[in-house]
Order: structure tokens, then sequence, then C-alpha cells
């Protein structure tokens, strides 16, 4: 077992329900016990870096680490041993490494609250190297490659995806030549080094637990871990979206059906209130979307309306509505959706669909105030974004506020088309 570290400080965060403290290994630790399911305890884990900080000639390998790693199991307990001498409890613990983070996901039943923690520290400390356990891994992956390029919509979307990446070498669909440039002694190494320091971690604890329970499994497990005090963040690597107005047609396939998807981006003032009005926004479109295109005209069986906000490395937001149809029909129903923007940014919405949307986000953050997933998420994204936590509990007040008005100045800011791209999937003509 670890020589236990040492719980240094702590601050309470009572609106939030939580205790923050500081490690002597320089970690920090966010705690909330809550009662909402008696067999439950969830842990998320982060620290910034991630795959930003590979090299391009290592980055490919750095995308699979926590994958190869992962299938040799730890330190001297392959895989399939490992999930025997698991059998039976409720526990379990896994790495990732995103573009801009590396981090930990975990749960566990409170009588495993402990194998949980012990299960983090060998991850951290003692990854395993397997190259029987990687090698069958990549060949499955070069399998499922090989079948995946008989769809229409593989060559669909691997052209959107490559456009709105710009090309850019770490954002490339994945191919078997670049599967064949994976290498385990890159990736085990990298893993490594993501996780050489705990120092500039956070851990985030939700769930059934008592603080006098958790204190004693984060000082022998968390605040024990290696410190190298780096001082490290994230890498801009240069990834941007395409600017301008342009349209893509992909020919592909015989069957009759096409698939249309309208993208927006632009920068982004980066606050709370400006995130709540985007997706509320969007619902508002959502909904008369599916009116017009599917309930009116009768011309798509369903129709997608997805957003996104970043901060790092870069504050822009994008926007994808996608919906399948006739080859006859796209025109028609493209010129549909844009009148529906057009129509939210020349006045505003009628109220029924405020009311629609605040009692649909009502209904959702009541439900979610009960969920240790949601109070997860919210407390590792406020503190990624060095945000206060207890802004968490202002959502019902920005609910209550929303507005028409809202609405349309939201259309009007992030529907302005300056960077506006039409991609279209049709069917090879007969």
């Amino acid at each position: 077992l670890p020589r236990a570290g040492k719980i240094l400080s702590e601050k309470k965060l009572s609106d939030v329900g939580v205790t923050e403290g500081s490690l002597s290994n320089g970690a920090r630790v966010v705690l909330k016990p809550t009662d909402f399911k008696d067999d439950e305890v969830l842990m998320q884990a982060s620290s910034p870096g991630g795959t930003s900080t590979a090299k391009d000639k290592e980055f490919l390998s750095a995308n699979f680490a926590t994958t190869l790693v992962r299938a040799g199991g730890i330190g001297e307990i392959d895989a399939i041993a490992l999930q025997k001498m698991l059998s039976g409890k409720i526990a379990g613990c896994s790495p990732f490494i995103s573009d801009l983070q590396e981090g930990f996901s975990g749960s566990a039943s409170p009588k495993d609250l402990e194998t949980m923690f012990q299960l983090l520290y060998l991850e951290f400390t003692a990854p395993r190297k397997d190259t029987n356990a990687s090698g069958a891994y990549i060949s499955r992956i070069k399998s499922f490659l090989k079948s995946r390029n008989a769809y229409p919509e593989t060559a669909f979307q691997d052209t959107v995806h490559n456009i709105l990446s710009s090309y850019h070498y770490r954002a490339l669909p994945m191919t078997e030549d670049r599967i064949d440039s994976v290498r385990l002694d890159v990736s085990y190494n990298f893993y490594k080094n993501r996780f050489a320091d705990a120092g500039d971690f956070t851990f985030f604890f939700v769930g059934n637990f008592t603080l006098p329970s958790i204190k004693p499994f984060v000082e022998k497990y968390i605040a024990s871990l290696p410190a190298l005090r780096r001082k490290e963040s994230w890498k801009d690597n240069g990834i941007r979206w395409p600017s301008g107005v342009f349209t893509k047609e992909v020919v592909r396939g015989v069957e009759p059906k096409s698939s249309v998807q309208l993208f927006f981006s632009d920068t982004f003032e980066w606050s709370q209130q400006h995130r709540f009005d985007f997706n509320a926004m969007l619902e508002v479109l959502r909904i008369k979307l599916r009116e017009q295109l599917r309930e009116e005209k009768g011309g798509v069986y369903g129709v997608s309306v997805n957003g996104s906000t970043e901060k790092y490395p870069r504050q822009e937001y994008a926007i994808t509505i996608s919906f399948g149809c006739n080859p006859s029909r796209v025109q028609e129903l493209i010129t549909t959706a844009l009148l529906q923007i057009d129509s939210l940014k020349l006045q505003p919405p009628a109220h029924e669909y405020i009311t629609k949307v605040q009692e649909m986000q009502l209904r959702e953050y009541e439900v979610n105030l009960k969920e240790n997933n949601y109070w997860l998420s919210s407390l590792s994204g406020f503190y990624f974004y060095n945000e206060d936590p207890s802004r968490i509990l202002q959502r019902k007040k920005m609910i209550d506020g929303l507005t028409a008005t809202t609405i349309q100045t939201a259309a009007q800011r992030y529907f302005a088309k300056k960077n506006f791209g039409t991609f279209i999937l049709n069917p090879e003509k007969k």
C-alpha cells in the first residue's frame, strides 16, 4: 500500500454542499456527499494538457494511448485476470486523454469505494504494456475501417469532417494507413508522461459517502500520488473552422435518399448567460424546424439541431442542422430551414415557444439537481473553466428570465451567416 499523504487545508462551499481540499502533493479534491442513490459514488479527475501536448509525429499513438494501455491491464495483472479479480465488486476506473485534458472517470458502490481508489492509484502509477492485447485491438479497428468505407454516409461524413477541420493533420478521419503508424511504445510513454504528475489534477467525488469515510482514502491513494510540480497547460495546435460561405456536394451510392447538413460558426463571448441564451435559442429552432420540415412539409423523418460553445483553445461556437430527405426535395427543405432561421432573426417567436422551452428546461433542471451525474459534470466543467461553482444554482433564475427578445437577439448573433457551409449527400444518377 502507498504511504499516505495529507489533506493540508479545506474550504467549504456551503451553498452547493461542496468541500474543497488541498493535498500535500499539490492536487485538489472536490467532495459533494449526496443521498440521491444509496449504491452510487462517482469520480472524475482531470488535468490540463491532453493530446494537444503531443508532437505531430506521435499524435496518432498518443490518441490511442489510454485504449492500448488499458487493454493490457494494470501492474502485473492482465486485463482478463483483472476482470476476474473484480468479479462481485461494483467498482471501476478508466483513464482518458482528450484534446485538452487527461484524467479518469470511475464509479463504485459505497462498500467497494476503496477498490475504486486502488484502481485509480494503479492506473496512475502502474500502467501495463501488453503487445498481444494491443495488437488484437488494432486488428479489430482495421477490420472496422475496412467495412465502414462501403457506406455512402462514410464518404459524406469524412468530407464534412475534413472541410470543417480545414484538413488539419490531427483531425483527419482514421484510415488503415493512419492506424498502421500507431506504436505501442509511443502510446505507453505518452500515457506515462501525462500521468506522471498528479500535482495539477483536480479530483471530483459525488455520491453516497460521508466526509469522515472518504478522507482516509483520499489521503492514502491520491495525496500519495507522485507530483513533479510541473506547470502545464493545453496547446493550441491551430485547428480552425473554415471561413466564408460555401457549398459542398458529395455524390455517392444508389439508394434514393439525400442527407443535408447546414453549418454555422464564428467567435463566441464566453459566459454562463451567453451559453444559456445560445442553447435556449437552439431549443426554439428545434421545435420550429420539427413543425415545418416534418409535420408541415412531411419532408423528413427527423431533424437534428446541435450546437457547441468552446472557451479553449479559442472562444467560438458551431451549429449543425441535419436532416435526411428525398433527393428531389433537398433545395426546398434547405430553403424552408433557412426561412425559419430568418423568421427568428426578424421577429421574436410566439410566447408559446418560450413557455415550451421554459417548462422543458425547468423540468429537466429539477430532475438533474437530484442526479449525481449532473453534479459531477457541472462541477468539473465549472472548475475547468475557472468559474464559480455556486453559479450552478442560478440556472432556474435564467430559465425564469427567458424572453422572446432574448431568442431573437441570439438568432441574430449566431446566425449572421458570416461562416456558413451547406453539405449535401446525393445519390449517383442512374
